[in-house]
This record gives C-alpha cells, structure tokens and sequence, in this order.
C-alpha cells in the first residue's frame, strides 16, 4: 500500500514538472508583443504622404512577422504598430503623443510627416527619453538637444543644393527666383534651405508665402509677373497647391518654370493640375524611382499592391519609412533591448551603412545639425513629360 502511495505521488511529481516544463518552454517560444506609434497624418492636407509613412512602417512590420518575430536580446517579438492621426496639425500631435505615451505606454514612435506636429510631440518625447523616427523637413527637429529623434527621410536641405545646381544649368539665362513657400513651419524652413541654396548659385531670390491650401495664386502671380523672375520655387506647398501653381502660372501667360521642393505623385499632380499639359515641364527631386526595375523596388512595389491595391496612393514616404523600420529594427536587435532607450539610441548612431529599398543610406548631418541623426542618401531629378514622371538626371549627374 505505501509502495502504491509513492508511485502515485512520483507520477503526480512528473506531471507536474512535465506541466510547470511545457508552459515555460511554451512562454520561451512564443513571441512577446512590442508596440510602436505611427504617428501620421490620415486625414488633413498631408494624409496621401502621411499614410504612406504607416504603409512603410505596415509593410517592414508584415515582412518580420511573418518569419516569426523580431529576435531581440534572446527574445522574440511580434511587432504591434498602433496608429494615431495627426491630421497634420500641431495640436493633433500632441494629443497623439499624450496617449501614446502616457496611455498605451510606447517607447518608440515612427513620424510624423508634419514638422509642427513633431515639434509639438518633440516637448514630450525628448524628456520621457521616446525615441521617433521622424519625417518632418523643418532643420528643427534635429539638433544635439533632441537626440531621441533620427530622421531616416531626405530633407530640402539634401535636395536644394542640387536641384539649384541644376536650375543654373538648365536655364542659364535666368538671373532671379521666387521661393512661393507655405506659411508655416514646413514653409519657413524648406523656403529658407532654397534661399539658401539659390543665392549660393549666385541667383537673386524673391519670396512669397501663401497660406497653407490656398486655391487662388492669381494675386502672388500677378505681383510676380512685375518681376524678372524666372523660376518659381514650390517650396511645401502641397501636391494641390504645387498643381495649382504650375496650371496658373501657364494659365497667366507667364514664362517661367516651376519646380518642386519635393517629391510627388506624378498622377496626383496632374489630375490637381487639370491635366497633362498644365503639369508638363514640373521638375522635382525624389529618392524613389517608380518606374526602376531595381529588383528591390519591383518587390517592393509588388508587396504594396497586393496589401493596398492599384488605386492606393504610393510615393516616397512608402520605401523610406520601410527602409526607416527596418532600420529601426536593426537598432533593436543590436541594442539587445525594446525597452532601454539609451541602449537603443546609441545602437542607432553605430549603424555605418544600411542597405534598402532605396540603396545605400548612412547617417550623418553633423555639420548642418550638430549631430549625426539625419538620413543621407542619393537622390534623382524626375520631371513630369507628357503625363508620366520620367528621370531626367540620375544621382551624381547634377
């Protein structure tokens, strides 16, 4: 009988150690969740390029779940992003970034698009040590006092110097500009990067700053047409407002270029501009060229087409903020931590060259910034001819 009693309590004994096993092994193998904010616009003005940043940031997710999992510090975690909308405003950055980060309690945030809602989420990130990959073009957001925030985006202040090199060359007999810049932090910055750069090509740069959205140039084209300018620099305007200007600017008889201090999409910019022949001769710089046959790209494009459609909106924001995540998760797994953001920051900065979708890319932007947190990367000179964007210069040819 006593033998019969201890054989029972060892079978229990196994069973239980079998059990208290199993669910260890089980908790050991099965991915932990890590959050991140995409904080962005959906709506608003910038929502075509702001949701791009969460499709980049969707897509980079898809591809390292589906192999089970981001491996960080001998853990695995399936990534969870939460969207917020910023509606492209300052206050609708900060309201993201409250919830975010006192509410749902994330330590990593990819966006905005929009500068003034970075600045606004910039008064809490930086303090609670939250690290954002950024979109935002304003010089602003980074600097050694914000050193939480990397910028995995090309900026006006890459683009500028080469798109007024070109401008000199293309049009040699054009002696004065005209920054028409958007009336708000976006604005101010990109317009003063083309200023900047113009004058340093030896042009005499006028300026105007429409209101953001503006329907109506006629009066800012009218003052121009008393000028000798003859290049008009868009500088964020808006893919709306850009179309308007170039469709008006012809409308006036008036002979001068309009070029783009940013990508576009080139359907998007003729349906706003009325049409192929209002948009004809619009030149712009981009990092992403749609039409390479670049294996990357085609895979890129082919994963967002079948996760979006043919009729969603696809621009730069979407390869960026793809290369942008996986470089984010390339930090991770290095800093060997999801939750120490020191750790993660400094992991960050050691990442000498990252290949992605769009080619190498490195750090740097010291000298314009103070610190190495900005994105660089080549970019292209594309130009809209009789309704398709085509590459008029590669990198290094301008």
């Amino acid at each position: 009988m006593e033998k019969n009693k201890r054989f029972i309590l060892i079978i229990i004994l196994l069973f239980v150690f079998q059990f208290a096993f199993a669910l260890a092994w089980q908790s050991r193998s099965e991915a932990k969740e890590l959050k991140i904010a995409v904080i962005t616009a959906l709506s608003g003005s910038g929502a075509n390029w702001g949701r791009g940043i969460l499709h980049g940031a969707e897509l980079a997710a898809d591809d390292v779940n589906a192999k089970g999992g981001l491996q960080v510090g001998g853990e695995k975690y399936t990534i969870k992003l939460i969207p917020y909308d910023d509606k492209y405003t300052a206050a609708g950055g900060a309201a993201a970034v409250h919830k975010a980060v006192f509410s749902d309690k994330v330590k990593i945030i990819i966006g905005s698009i929009s500068s003034a809602s970075v600045l606004a989420m910039q008064e809490v990130t930086e303090k609670n040590k939250i690290l954002i990959m950024a979109d935002s073009w304003a010089r602003e957001v980074i600097s050694p006092q914000k050193p939480y925030t990397f910028r995995p985006f090309m900026t006006s202040t890459q683009a500028a110097p080469g798109m007024a090199r070109w401008a000199k060359k293309t049009f040699p007999e054009v002696k004065e500009i005209v920054t028409v810049a958007a009336n708000d932090a976006s604005g101010w910055s990109i317009g003063k990067d083309y200023q900047e750069a113009y004058q340093k090509e030896g042009f005499k740069v006028l300026t105007e700053f429409p209101e953001r959205g503006i329907k109506d140039l006629y009066p800012i084209l009218t003052r121009i047409k008393g000028t000798n300018a003859g290049i008009l620099q868009d500088c964020a305007l808006g893919v709306g407002t850009a179309a308007l200007l170039t469709k008006q600017t012809k409308e006036m008889g008036l002979k001068a270029a309009v070029i783009g201090g940013a990508w576009v999409d080139p359907s998007e910019f003729i349906r706003n501009a009325g049409g192929a022949e209002m948009a004809e001769g619009y030149a712009y710089p981009v990092v992403f060229d749609r039409n390479s046959q670049d294996p990357a790209i085609v895979d890129f494009i082919k994963k967002f087409r079948k996760k979006y459609g043919e009729k969603e909106f696809i621009d730069t924001p979407d390869p960026s903020f793809y290369d942008g995540t996986m470089l984010l998760f390339e930090g991770l797994r290095r800093a060997g931590t999801v939750e120490d953001t020191d750790k993660i920051r400094i992991a960050l900065e050691g990442i000498e060259k990252f290949q992605g979708v769009l080619g190498e890319m490195r750090w740097g932007g010291k000298e314009t910034y103070g610190i190495n947190h900005q994105i660089i990367q080549h970019h292209h000179i594309a130009q809209i001819q009789k309704g398709k964007e085509v590459i008029i210069l590669k990198a290094g040819e301008f």
